[in-house]
This record gives C-alpha cells, sequence and structure tokens, in this order.
C-alpha cells in the first residue's frame, strides 16, 4: 500500500511542506514517485519518517539525523556508533524531562498560589473551586 503526501501529512500529524522538506534533505531515503512525479510512500518510509520527527522533535539537529540514517543504511558494521548516538539521546532527552517537571513543579506552585488567594478573598464561588 502507498500512500500520498497530503495522506501521510495527515496519518502523521505534519505539514505537507515538513515532509517534503525531509524528503528533499535525504532524510527518508527510498521514497518513490508515480508517473506524475509524485511521492509515493510505503510503510517503511512512514519509519523512517517516524524515526526523523522522533529525533528531531527530541533537539536533534538534521545533520546529525542525516549522519544517523546514512549509518543505518551502511549496515551492521555501525551499529555501534549508532548505539552511541541513541544513547546520547536518550540522555539528553531525559535531562530535558527533568527540567520540564522542574518547570511544571513552579508553575503548579504559582497556580496553587494563586488558587488559594482567590479563595480567600472569595473570588472562586465554592461550587468551582478547583482541588489542587
Amino acid at each position: 500500500m502507498t500512500y500520498s503526501v497530503q495522506e501521510v501529512a495527515h496519518k502523521m500529524g505534519l505539514t505537507p511542506y515538513t515532509i517534503r522538506y525531509y524528503d528533499d534533505n535525504g532524510l527518508i531515503p527510498f521514497v518513490k514517485r508515480d508517473q506524475n512525479n509524485n511521492r509515493l510512500f510505503d510503510d517503511v518510509d512512514i519509519e523512517w519518517l517516524q524515526i526523523v520527527v522522533c529525533l528531531r522533535e527530541t533537539g536533534m539537529p538534521l545533520k546529525n539525523i542525516r549522519h544517523y540514517l546514512e549509518l543505518v543504511q551502511e549496515g551492521e558494521q555501525t551499529v555501534s556508533e549508532r548505539y552511541q548516538i541513541m544513547l546520547r539521546q536518550q540522555q539528553d532527552t531525559l535531562a530535558e524531562i527533568s527540567e520540564l517537571k522542574q518547570h511544571l513543579a513552579t508553575i503548579n506552585r504559582k497556580v496553587n498560589h494563586y488558587a488559594e488567594i482567590m479563595q480567600k478573598n472569595s473570588l472562586i464561588p465554592m461550587s468551582r473551586q478547583i482541588l489542587l
């Protein structure tokens, strides 16, 4: 089964522009074309795209993603380097999650603080109060 750019965009929650950009930059290496030169994606292409999106959304630069994908295509002799790349990305992502949790804790304290003030000043009707 094959999919158009529009179908893949809808399926993945991306814009067609983003998908074309990734393809034009060699990040989806095996995309086929139909007789009208329209891109045709299969399930393997979508898997490649999911990896690209995952790495991009966790902060990996496109240059590094391209290098990683080139290593994948080179085969098993690059497994050790790919492992190191993914290990670094895992560590970076965990650090980012930790930082976001700290930010969320700060935001939660402010929400609770303002809710207490509003409750004390009767700015929130009792039936509408949010228990935090």
